[in-house]
């Protein structure tokens, strides 16, 4: 061994001993990554390196093994074609649960448990093997929401529209609270507490950037809110949709992209917001020019709708091993989201001294999003595992999002029978009860 070889292996022993950090191996994996390894299929990997590691005993160990299991016997460095200078060994990685997990090499003395040191990390995604499933899902519910655009474009009652697009105070309130303060909160809600799992924070910043649901519409008849002014949001944020959500993804959402090291699917968002465009202008066509179709179309609306929304719910409970990823983190994350729009809508719209159907409407519209536009960006946009994870997020905050109406309408209800039965008691105390008259005599 040469001197200058000596004072650099002396040099790097110090810096290590200095440092009080374990030397990194240094191997190369091929493949780089294993992406999109089949939750039942197998991978082999081969591992380059400069030496033999003769005098350690070198394992694989996944980070996730849940996720996907390594070969457990140790690995065998073997020359390559008589290279003095190249060894290799080879492991496998088997596909178990859709996710992610790193595959790192470990170094121990031999006949010890004494760690030595480690490799950098092996990526590795895992998906579903596929069965065709997913095609006929994204593909029945594109043609779903199509026609669901086509009858809202029917359904649309213009001259109410217009009516109070006339007095816009109420209208700019919620398009503020939505496509405003929900993106935003959203945004940092995903990133803070989501901060390892970029699919997740995909799928809380898609729904909270998409426009209101015609669920909103209902809760505000149900809970007594100006239902004229929740239609009427719901039809400008729709419109309205279709430039905000490529804007946020384009500039919030790529930070998130960026992060997962996925490039932006400029393309495709921009497509399926154009693909849900489209219908909602024929529709209108309709309206004006074919009054006899539009009369047919708004009959089956709310059956078609409710059609639209079992086959989600379906869709769904047939991939419940998905729910696996349901966490306190994710509950937390998917309850802060429509709770805090709820919130933020009322308060602005109370500081801007709407009315109380007003306020209650706008609350409602900002809290409630339309998962199911949500649901097909994410579909179309990502490639799964990624796309399967961020849906779980979707039907979360859907669960998520009744329950505080629901509660609310108890109390309503409870408020409205004990506010009768002092009514009541009140009337009946109020009311006064004839004295008994006296029976006359009558002289004989």
């Amino acid at each position: 061994m040469s001197v200058s070889a000596v004072f650099a292996l002396l040099a790097a022993s110090l810096a290590i001993l200095a440092g009080g950090a374990k030397a990194e191996m240094q191997v190369i994996f091929e493949p780089a990554l294993v992406k999109q390894l089949k939750d039942n299929g197998t991978k082999t990997v081969t591992v380059w390196a400069n030496e033999s590691f003769s005098f350690v005993s070198v394992f694989a160990a996944s980070t996730h093994p849940d996720v996907a299991e390594v070969s457990l016997e140790s690995l065998n460095f073997e020359l390559v074609n008589g290279n003095h200078s190249k060894y290799k060994a080879n492991f496998t990685v088997s596909g178990k649960f859709v996710g992610y997990t790193d595959v790192i090499l470990k170094t121990f003395k031999e006949g010890t448990n004494v760690l030595v040191d480690e490799s950098p990390a092996l990526f590795v995604s895992v998906i579903r093997a596929s069965d065709g499933s997913d095609a006929v899902f994204i593909g029945t519910i594109s043609v779903m929401m199509f026609f669901m655009y086509i009858n809202f474009g029917c359904a649309l009652n213009m001259p109410l529209v217009l009516k109070n697009l006339k007095k816009p105070i109420g209208i700019t309130i919620g398009l503020v609270s939505q496509f405003v303060f929900m993106p935003v909160m959203s945004f940092f809600i995903a990133r803070y507490v989501f901060y390892d799992n970029p699919a997740l924070q995909l799928g809380l910043f898609f729904i909270g950037s998409s426009p209101g649901g015609a669920a909103s519409n209902m809760w505000t008849l149900v809970l007594g809110g100006n239902l004229d002014l929740s239609v009427t949001m719901t039809a400008v944020s729709t419109f309205a949709s279709f430039l905000t959500i490529p804007f946020w993804v384009f500039t919030l959402g790529r930070l998130i992209f960026e992060n997962a090291n996925i490039a932006v699917p400029y393309k495709e968002i921009a497509f399926t917001a154009l693909s849900l465009f489209i219908p909602l202008l024929i529709g209108i066509f309709i309206q004006y020019k074919l009054p006899k179709v539009t009369t047919f179309l708004n009959k089956v609306l709310k059956p078609f709708a409710a059609i639209c929304l079992i086959f989600i719910i379906f869709a769904t409970c047939y991939n419940v091993f998905l729910f696996k990823f349901v966490t306190w983190k994710l509950l937390f994350g998917a309850s802060s989201n429509p709770i805090l729009g709820y919130i933020f809508g009322a308060g602005l719209a109370r500081i801007f001294r709407q009315s109380g159907p007003d306020i209650l409407a706008i609350s409602i519209e900002t809290g409630i999003q339309n998962g199911a536009i949500a649901m097909i960006l994410l579909k179309v946009a990502l490639e799964p595992p990624e796309s399967d994870i961020s849906a779980v997020v979707i039907v979360t905050i859907f669960v998520a999002t009744q329950l505080p109406l629901a509660i609310l309408l108890a109390f309503f209800k409870i408020r409205d029978c004990v506010r009768a039965k002092k009514k009541i008691n009140i009337d009946l105390n109020e009311t006064e009860i004839p004295l008994k008259q006296p029976v006359p005599e009558f002289k004989q």
